[in-house]
């Protein structure tokens, strides 16, 4: 049997019935052990030949032998046993060895060992620390020796204290370093994990994501589209609480699917940056009402917003966050406010901020759950269902924006959620975009072309485009796409961004190739909504990005900027 296999044996003692986590361990102490038993010898032998001393000699050969012992735990299957005796064994040879050597060398360097050993051996938490504690003792009782003597060091020349220091230094020096070694290949292997692990969910949520928006969108559109017929055709006013519930549920399934797409975006560090821009801010939170009083109805809630005199029209903020936040507070309130209640948003300003207030007539929520309020996967109760990552976007998002959010609550009395913004004022005057809810821009005589391999997807959008006044050709690929363009000269273009053949991307850098489509307005709409995908169909050529289930405000307000009035 050559040298290296019986070194993989020794290595790998006891770990052929563990599983993967602990032979890790295993193979660590077993690895360790074998270090130590090669110095101990090693240092033994030359001490001796160097100084003569059996009081070195003798207890370094005994300290080889106990470590034969930690083998023979592990080969045994008792690894905590075996981690507990190899601390021990280390413990109890520092506290030897200082006594005996005194100021000679500094044993006690062994001390990081001990504590790279501690972190990388013991899984649980006591271990842990009851192991440093130990190690922290033994140092202790180490220096309260040297400067007491209760041990008196052994007597040594010059050159026997030349020999022993440097063959003690290089050991301890040999210790320290294979365990900052082990410990960086550890944490190295650890970030591997995450990462890959990061990358897995990433894509697990991104196609997640991207298969439930296309039956969704389908939902959604249908809907809106009802909840504009029952709005305006009173034959329709029987089927009115039915609509407002599939739309308040559509709404909701949204939300969720929005807010665990942006939990994973923060994960990524991929909503960092703050893009700013001017809006009236006015506007902003009475469409957000407009829309989420539709929500709030099916419970009997009232949203009253109360916004002061002195706050601005314009503010410069970012708009996709602030919107966020807004909706999720919105949303928060009506989950939990008590039916046929009311929920206050107020809006003021606070001198260099501005201030917005959130507050349901809901149940309270505890004191022992304010701490953790904010904590992703933290869910209260109610009718509606949730994931409990709004509040955590939205305290992160608040911080991003350099706010503050609190939340004042008492039991029976409702919660009140308190945001504070730095206030940019916007002095340039901006254009009216004042719009009601579900009011649309007819554009008649115009033409849209719809790629989307998806035929719910297809007919939704065309829906859509009919009730705008467009008339509508549809392509299930891209090339079909592109042949059907040359023969119909549609004004606008829409495509999917995933499509089997010739992909969206692919697509929309071809029809700018073409001079004819050159200048023609392209919308990539997809179910893939992250920033990635985005700036992909964008660099592309596509004039603008809709994700799906598309919102028919937000369809009609894009074509009023990209087609002329």
């Amino acid at each position: 049997m050559d040298i290296r296999h019986l070194l993989h044996r020794i290595v790998n003692a006891g770990t052929s019935r563990q599983e993967e986590a602990l032979a890790k361990v295993t193979r660590m102490v077993n690895t360790f052990s074998v270090i130590t038993i090669t110095l101990c010898l090693l240092f033994g032998g030359l001490v001796y030949l160097g100084t003569g001393k059996m009081e070195l000699l003798v207890p370094a050969c005994i300290e080889a032998t106990l470590f034969l012992g930690v083998f023979l735990l592990n080969s045994i299957n008792k690894p905590v046993l075996a981690s507990i005796a190899f601390v021990a064994i280390n413990n109890i040879a520092i506290v030897y060895f200082s006594a005996v050597m005194g100021m000679l060398t500094e044993v006690h360097m062994l001390f990081l060992f001990l504590l790279g050993a501690s972190l990388m051996i013991f899984q649980t938490r006591t271990l842990v620390v009851a192991s440093i504690v130990v190690s922290v003792l033994s140092v202790i009782a180490c220096e309260t020796n040297y400067y007491n003597n209760f041990i008196t060091p052994l007597a040594m020349g010059h050159e026997q204290q030349f020999i022993v220091r440097w063959i003690t230094l290089p050991a301890i020096l040999l210790l320290d370093i294979a365990t900052i070694f082990l410990y960086i290949s550890k944490l190295r292997t650890l970030n591997t994990k995450l990462a890959k692990a990061t990358d897995e969910k990433t894509i697990f949520v991104r196609e997640t994501s991207h298969e439930i928006r296309n039956p969704l969108n389908a939902i959604y559109g249908i809907s809106q589209d009802l909840m504009m017929k029952v709005q305006k055709e009173d034959r329709y006013s029987d089927l009115r609480p039915e609509v407002e519930h599939l739309y308040s549920a559509t709404h909701n399934v949204l939300q969720i699917i929005n807010n665990v797409l942006e939990i994973s975006r923060i994960e990524e560090g991929g909503s960092h940056n703050i893009h700013n821009e001017a809006f009236n801010i006015r506007e902003l939170i009475s469409d957000k009402i407009i829309v989420y009083q539709y929500i709030a109805e099916i419970r009997g809630i009232r949203i009253k917003a109360d916004i002061s005199e002195d706050m601005p029209v314009a503010i410069v903020a970012d708009k996709g966050k602030l919107t966020q936040v807004l909706n999720n507070l919105l949303f928060n309130a009506i989950k939990f406010t008590r039916v046929n209640s009311v929920i206050a948003v107020k809006v003021l300003r606070d001198g260099e901020q501005w201030q917005f207030r959130v507050k349901d007539q809901g149940p309270g929520i505890p004191k022992e759950d304010l701490l953790s309020i904010f904590t992703p996967f933290k869910a209260g109760k109610s009718e509606f269902e949730g994931t409990g990552l709004g509040l955590p976007i939205t305290r992160k998002y608040v911080e991003l924006m350099g706010g503050k959010i609190t939340v004042n609550s008492m039991l029976q009395q409702g919660a009140t959620f308190i945001v504070n913004l730095p206030l940019t004022v916007c002095d340039m005057p901006l254009p009216a975009t004042k719009e009601a809810f579900m009011e649309l821009t007819l554009h008649k005589g115009l033409k849209g072309l719809v790629i989307d391999d998806n035929e719910m997807s297809q007919l939704v959008l065309s829906n859509f485009l009919r009730r705008l006044g467009f008339s509508t050709v549809t392509a299930g690929n891209g090339v079909e796409g592109i042949n059907k363009a040359m023969d119909e000269k549609p004004d606008i273009i829409f495509i999917d961004s995933y499509m089997p053949g010739l992909s969206g991307k692919d697509t929309v850098k071809q029809f700018r190739e073409i001079p004819a489509f050159k200048n023609i307005p392209v919308i990539a709409v997809s179910g893939d909504a992250f920033q990635e995908s985005i700036d992909d169909m964008l660099g592309a050529g596509a004039s603008e990005y809709i994700s799906k289930p598309i919102d028919l405000k937000l369809l009609n307000s894009t074509l009023n900027k990209l087609l002329p009035q």
